[in-house]
């Protein structure tokens, strides 16, 4: 099937047009039918004129450990696996601000309360002990409050607004197509009305999904095809992260060339939202700062939930050399129709 080259699709996004990009284009970037360094100058022409040279920063927190009751393959949390992560209490509000204040070190924009839960149950104390820390969070005003908190209904949402919760995740992980290899404890559909209902609140939302669970380029482009349809704000890719004793401990981590491959074609598709590399782009290697070059606008800093990442120093060194800069909290995210410009260099944390 004929498919436009990605310059093409990257002076019709520059022209005005997001939806340039077709799933059939996609397709095609994703198997491989384009030279990859071709798919990541379009995509990085994108990016600048989105974002310039500014990235976006998050950290996350783990806010309840371990013992959730879904059986996602890829998770170490779940209780249908044994591995080193341990079920342990909701996270003290007071530790949930010191996290914040320590992501803003880190120049990140927001901290991210990530509970190993199917949901917070209406009127439950656990609905209230993270309502208590978003409220703590954004009254302290290090970074905004956002958060993971697995399936919630319109009353708990509300609450969360109103305690100050800017932003919610809500990963579909994959396409539909293969999400039931992954996943048998829910839906698919039960994921996309939680992120419907969370932007109808007024929320933002991040939505993504992770990488190299024996997924096709086909699955990619259906998880594609869904956030565009959603019109999600923000889109963490990940990539996986074999932790023994789940399901896909055996899998091998995707190479280099085509985790780049997936970050430039998602690019194109998506090119209003902000993408942000987190789990798994150690994987990179040597290659980690081509991230940038194949249209990612952001990096997750500090460690994951239950697995490490590089340390900030690294992080924010390798962005100084770059001469790329961190949005700021508070500090208004540029839009697709205004190219941005330049801005200070911050400096390295020592």
């Amino acid at each position: 099937m004929p498919f436009r080259a990605p310059s093409e699709c990257a002076d019709r996004i520059l022209a005005g047009d997001d939806r340039a990009t077709s799933s059939e284009d996609l397709l095609a970037y994703l198997s491989g039918d384009v030279d990859v360094w071709e798919l990541m100058a379009a995509a990085d022409r994108v990016r600048r004129h989105r974002f310039g040279n500014r990235v976006h920063l998050c950290s996350i927190v783990n806010a309840k450990e371990g013992g959730c009751p879904e059986d996602c393959g890829f998770c170490s949390q779940s209780k249908y696996h044994s591995t080193h992560a341990k079920a342990g209490k909701f996270i003290p509000t007071e530790a949930a601000v010191e996290a914040s204040a320590k992501a803003a070190e880190r120049y990140a924009t927001a901290l991210g309360l990530v509970t190993a839960t199917r949901g917070l149950s209406d009127g439950g104390p656990d609905l209230e002990r993270m309502i208590a820390a978003v409220r703590a969070v954004r009254e302290a005003g290090h970074t905004e409050a956002h958060g993971s908190f697995g399936f919630l209904s319109d009353e708990a949402l509300d609450r969360l607004v109103e305690a100050g919760l800017t932003e919610l995740n809500h990963n579909l992980e994959t396409g539909r197509t293969f999400f039931s290899k992954i996943v048998s404890t829910h839906t698919y559909d039960e994921r996309i009305d939680t992120i419907r209902r969370a932007k109808a609140k007024g929320l933002r939302t991040c939505v993504g999904g992770i990488f190299g669970m024996g997924e096709g380029p086909a699955d990619r482009v259906e998880l594609a095809e869904a956030l565009r349809e959603l019109d999600v704000d923000e889109v963490p890719l990940n990539f996986l992260v074999s932790i023994e004793g789940t399901r896909l401990a055996d899998a091998e981590p995707l190479p280099p060339m085509e985790m780049l491959r997936i970050i430039a074609g998602f690019r194109l598709f998506l090119p209003r939202q902000n993408i942000f590399i987190a789990a798994g782009r150690t994987h990179l290697g040597q290659a980690l700062p081509l991230m940038f070059a194949a249209g990612a606008s952001g990096m997750m800093v500090g460690d994951f939930l239950t697995t490490p990442n590089r340390t900030v120093e690294d992080d924010l060194r390798m962005l100084d050399e770059l001469g790329l800069v961190p949005l700021r909290c508070g500090e208004d995210r540029p839009e697709l129709s205004t190219p941005a410009g330049s801005a200070r260099r911050l400096p390295v944390v020592a």
